[in-house]
C-alpha cells in the first residue's frame, strides 16, 4: 500500500556569503554571474549533501486529500565546508519547498518515505540582523511567482515528460540525478548495463536514463527479464522491500531483512533468464 502526496512546505535555514581567507572560501565568496544576474556562493550546478537527525513530523487531515504539516529537525553536512565559507552562525534563509513525497507502507508502524521537488529562495535575514532583506508583501509575490512558475512549468510539460510534482505511470527512479557516480554505479549493475566501469557520473545516468525509457517503450505484453541480484545481503532492508514489491513477493510486508533476502534469491533461482 502507498500513498502519494504533493506538499508545500516552507522552512527557515540558511547560508550566506561570508569572508573567507582561503582558496576555497575565496572561490565560494566571489562574484559569479548567471543569466545576466550577479550572485555568490556555491556555483551553479554543484550539489550539497546533508544528514537529518531523528526529526519531528507532525501532520494534520483537513480534507480527505489535505494535509496541514510540519517538520522539525537538525541536519548535519555530509562533509566539511571549506574554511571560511558559508554562513555565519545565526543567518537565517526562508525556503519555498514544492516537492512530491512518495510513501510506500513497511509493515503496520513504518513507511519508506523520499521527497523530490525543488526549493526556491524567498528571503534571508544575515546574522545579528533583526529583519529579513525584503518585507512580507515582497516575500509573498516571491512565493506567487514561484508557484506561478512551478504550474507554467507542468503545463508546458510534455505528456511523457517526468516533473518533479507528479508520480508517472512508468518506472522512475527517486532522486536519480543526486546520486553520486558509486551510487549510479550500483544502479547501473542492478540493471546489468555494460561498460559502466569506464563511465563517467554524466555517462552513467544518461545510460541509467536510456534504459528506463527503453522499458518504456516495450510492449505491455512483453515478460520482464529479470537479473540476478548479487549481494542482496549488503543492501538496506528498505531497498530489499522495494524489490520484492517489484517481483510481487507476497507477505514481503511482514518480513524481517533475512527473510526478505531468502524470498528474493527464491524467486531468482525460478527465474526464467
Amino acid at each position: 500500500m502507498s500513498y502519494i502526496s504533493p506538499v508545500l512546505l516552507l522552512n527557515n535555514e540558511g547560508r550566506l556569503m561570508a569572508k573567507g581567507d582561503n582558496k576555497g572560501g575565496e572561490k565560494y565568496n566571489m562574484f559569479k554571474e548567471f543569466e545576466g544576474s550577479r550572485y555568490s556562493g556555491m556555483k551553479i550546478g554543484a550539489s550539497h549533501k546533508w544528514y537529518y537527525d531523528r526529526g519531528e513530523w507532525r501532520e494534520r487531515k483537513v480534507t480527505p486529500e489535505n494535509w496541514d504539516i510540519y517538520y522539525e529537525t537538525t541536519k548535519n553536512r555530509a562533509g566539511k565546508a571549506p574554511e571560511g565559507s558559508g554562513a555565519p552562525v545565526g543567518t537565517e534563509y526562508n525556503w519555498l519547498i514544492v516537492a512530491h513525497q512518495r510513501v510506500s507502507k513497511l509493515d503496520a508502524n513504518s513507511y519508506m518515505t523520499c521527497l523530490d521537488g525543488k526549493k526556491f529562495k524567498v528571503a534571508h535575514k544575515r546574522a545579528g540582523k533583526n529583519r529579513w532583506n525584503t518585507k512580507e508583501k515582497t516575500q509573498r509575490k516571491k512565493v506567487i511567482q514561484f508557484l506561478e512558475q512551478v504550474i507554467q512549468n507542468l503545463k508546458e510539460a510534455d505528456e511523457d515528460e517526468q516533473v518533479p510534482y507528479t508520480v508517472g505511470e512508468v518506472e522512475r527512479i527517486y532522486g536519480l540525478e543526486h546520486k553520486n557516480k558509486a551510487e549510479l554505479y550500483e544502479v547501473a549493475a542492478e540493471r546489468n548495463i555494460p561498460n559502466r566501469s569506464k563511465m563517467s557520473r554524466a555517462e552513467l545516468l544518461d545510460a541509467i536514463t536510456n534504459t528506463i525509457s527503453q522499458k518504456k517503450a516495450e510492449p505491455t505484453e512483453t515478460k520482464r527479464t529479470e537479473q540476478p541480484d548479487e549481494k542482496l545481503t549488503n543492501k538496506s532492508k528498505e531497498a530489499l522491500y522495494d524489490l520484492a514489491q517489484k517481483r510481487r513477493i507476497k507477505g514481503r510486508s511482514q518480513m524481517k531483512k533475512k527473510e526478505l533476502v531468502n524470498a528474493l534469491k527464491e524467486r531468482q533461482k525460478k527465474t526464467v533468464l
